[in-house]
This record gives C-alpha cells, structure tokens and sequence, in this order.
C-alpha cells in the first residue's frame, strides 16, 4: 500500500520533525518497521496491507529513517528518546492509547515505548526482536562480540540491497547512530513484563531471534506466535498469515479502562 491511499504527516519531538504514514480503520495500531525501512514500506508489505485492511494504521518514520530528521547526535537516537518520540507522534495525531506492534528494530521502539510510556498501550506485540539481549542474540550465534550499523549494513549489503538504495550520505551518521542504538536494552524487558498490556510475541520459525524469544515468553507467560518463515520472509513470504495471527491477538485482548501503569523514571 503506498501512494494516494495514505495520508501523511509530521509531529515534532525536542526540536526533530518525524514524519508518519495513516492508513485503514477500525482500532487504531501503532506500526512500528524495522532498521532501514520506513512506515510507508513497510504497509507496502503483504504483512503491513493485511493490517491496514483490519486496523487504523499510524506508521511513523523512525528518526534517521525515511522522511524524518536524521540529527546526527547519537543521544537523540536511545531508548528513552525513541520511545519518547512515539509518544509526540501519538500526540500529534490525537491518539491517546493504542495497539502496538513492532518488528525487528521496530520491536525495540515497542519495548522502549512499553517501558517509558506503558500509558499509552492497548496491547503489544513484538516480532523480529529478543526483548532481552536484542542483536547480541545472533551475534552471539554467527560468531561476533555485537553487531553495530557497519556489521550490520555490510550483511544488508549481500542479503537484501534494496534497503540500501537511496541512502543520502548527509544522513548516513543518523542513521549508524539509529541502529547502533539498538544495543540500548536497559530495563526494556522489564518494561515489557511490567506495562500492564495484554502482550505477544511473533516470530518466523527460522528467525535468528526464534530460540530467545520463544524462551523469553514461556519463562514468562507471554502468548507466543510462532509462524513460517525467517527474519525478512515472516513479512513477505509469509505476511498474510502473520498480519491474522496479530490481528487475531489484539482482538482477543482487553485493558480495564482505568489501568494506567507507571513510566519509568
């Protein structure tokens, strides 16, 4: 889904534009897309279209992605800010309480938002992401002490070079520091186990993140939605199902109106 069906906007964030995607009706789900994406690419998704048929769509940019800013101070891009940057485009737009669901980097931003801003959450799903040692995970698997935007792009690079294209080299330092504030992980489990949301997480069977993520919710009562597919076919090849089995989950979830768990501090 791309083009006239969207409508398109920005909220602003201590002094950074970030630009957001709307699309569909019916609940409204914050969509949260992973490293070197956008929200726009990702509704274009077979997963993201399945949604937006089921759901009202706020698909933000994040910061250093898309049309958003790409500052290049790395403090701008870190948990706490990211999650409080969600926060301004849910103000932006009016919306007081949401659906989230997150993938891969968007999967942080979800964690980060459920620990910073649990308020705001209707439910959670996560997908694509290990809420507790997030890209250390495979890096542990494939051999590397962690994996930072040059590992990580030099794997993109050989795996799936269309993410890189268009990359303007004044943002290029926004976006290293986006991703490498992916390793920012302190107290976001936590956060997650605490928010008070009816919470999921998804995964493609053969997701590097699959092993932890399934540990992660047995261990503590998550729902658990295991699917066909690896990091990037769970979306694609498989997106169809993936968007029913998280369209599924949030129609099964309530939130007693007047919950409203602590942020932390």
């Amino acid at each position: 889904m791309t083009g006239p069906g969207l409508e398109h906007g920005y909220a602003a964030c201590a002094g950074d534009r970030l630009h957001f995607a709307r699309t569909g009706d019916g609940q409204p789900l914050l969509l949260l897309h992973g490293a070197y994406g956008s929200g726009e690419a990702l509704l274009a998704t077979p997963f993201g279209a399945t949604l937006a048929r089921r759901f009202s769509i706020l698909a933000p940019d994040s910061l250093g992605h898309g049309l958003s800013d790409a500052p290049a101070d790395p403090d701008r891009y870190r948990a706490r800010q990211r999650a409080d940057q969600l926060a301004a485009v849910l103000d932006g737009v009016g919306a007081s309480r949401v659906h989230v669901c997150g993938y891969s980097m968007g999967g942080w931003m979800a964690s980060a938002l459920a620990a910073f801003h649990p308020e705001r959450l209707l439910s959670l799903t996560i997908g694509g992401w290990d809420v507790v040692d997030g890209m250390y995970t495979p890096a542990r698997l494939w051999g590397l002490e962690k994996i930072d935007y040059e590992i990580l792009t030099g794997m993109i690079r050989t795996s799936r070079p269309e993410l890189l294209a268009g990359r303007s080299p004044g943002r290029e330092a926004g976006l290293a520091a986006a991703i490498n504030a992916m390793n920012d992980l302190t107290g976001l489990a936590d956060g997650v186990l605490k928010c008070g949301a009816p919470t999921a997480i998804w995964m493609g069977r053969d997701d590097a993140y699959a092993a932890a993520a399934r540990r992660f919710a047995g261990q503590h009562g998550l729902t658990f939605l295991s699917l066909p597919g690896d990091h990037a076919g769970v979306l694609h090849d498989h997106g169809v199902e993936a968007a029913a089995a998280v369209a599924d989950f949030i129609a099964t979830t309530t939130l007693a109106p007047d919950h409203h768990p602590d942020p932390q501090t």
